[in-house]
């Protein structure tokens, strides 16, 4: 079992950043480090703490109606809805409630909103938050199955990025790769660690890790 040791504190920010330095697997890529975002993403406290930031770049000049939560973000969703209507605070949203979704996977692999749902979406000036954006995959999928239900894409926040923008919109995030220094995200056929003949020391994915 993989227990992530190493804390990491980005210079910008108080929020602490797991990690565990390995070889691991997801559905797009192979990875040298696994982020835990456990915490961020359930521990009300420390995902308070992290919508403090994320919406930062939000608060003044951005209507949101909703937000669309990847990943298992809908605790830290929640924690950036009321950031972004809180009260005493030069806020675009102040005056209006926020609506937190999240899209239903079908058994065949699509997302989608169901009818009660879909009118979250339609019309409406959606911010999209990841856990982590590395690929960019995730995120261009989620801003396909906005246009395809006519939300209105605003912006782009995540706890972790590989990526500056997506899709042209520029992504907000607490940490980058750049503060792991030697943070590798690459195809199957590019890994140096797999070229190297190392094995996997885990699957990884939003909802966590699977330890070999």
């Amino acid at each position: 079992m993989i227990i992530p040791t190493t804390h990491f504190r980005s210079d910008f920010s108080s929020i602490p950043l797991r990690i565990a330095k390995g070889h691991f697997a997801t559905n797009h890529s192979h990875i040298n480090y696994y982020i835990d975002m456990t915490y961020t993403k359930h521990r009300l406290a420390e995902a308070r703490q992290a919508a403090k930031e994320l919406a930062e770049d939000f608060k003044a000049s951005t209507v949101v109606d909703t937000v669309l939560c990847l990943d298992g973000t809908e605790v830290l969703g929640t924690c950036i809805a009321e950031e972004l209507t809180s009260v005493g605070i030069q806020s675009m949203n102040k005056h209006e409630t926020i609506y937190i979704v999240t899209p239903e996977r079908t058994s065949g692999g699509q997302d989608i909103f169901r009818d009660n749902t879909a009118h979250l979406i339609r019309g409406r000036h959606v911010l999209v938050l990841a856990a982590s954006v590395t690929t960019g995959k995730t995120v261009q999928a989620a801003l396909e199955l906005l246009q395809y239900y006519g939300g209105i894409p605003v912006g782009i926040c995540s706890i972790f990025t590989c990526l500056e923008e997506c899709e042209g919109f520029p992504i907000t995030s607490i940490f980058h790769s750049e503060d792991l220094g030697d943070y590798q995200c690459l195809p199957m056929n590019q890994c140096p660690l797999c070229k190297e003949g190392a094995k996997f020391d885990a699957l990884v994915n939003s909802y966590g890790i699977s330890s070999f």
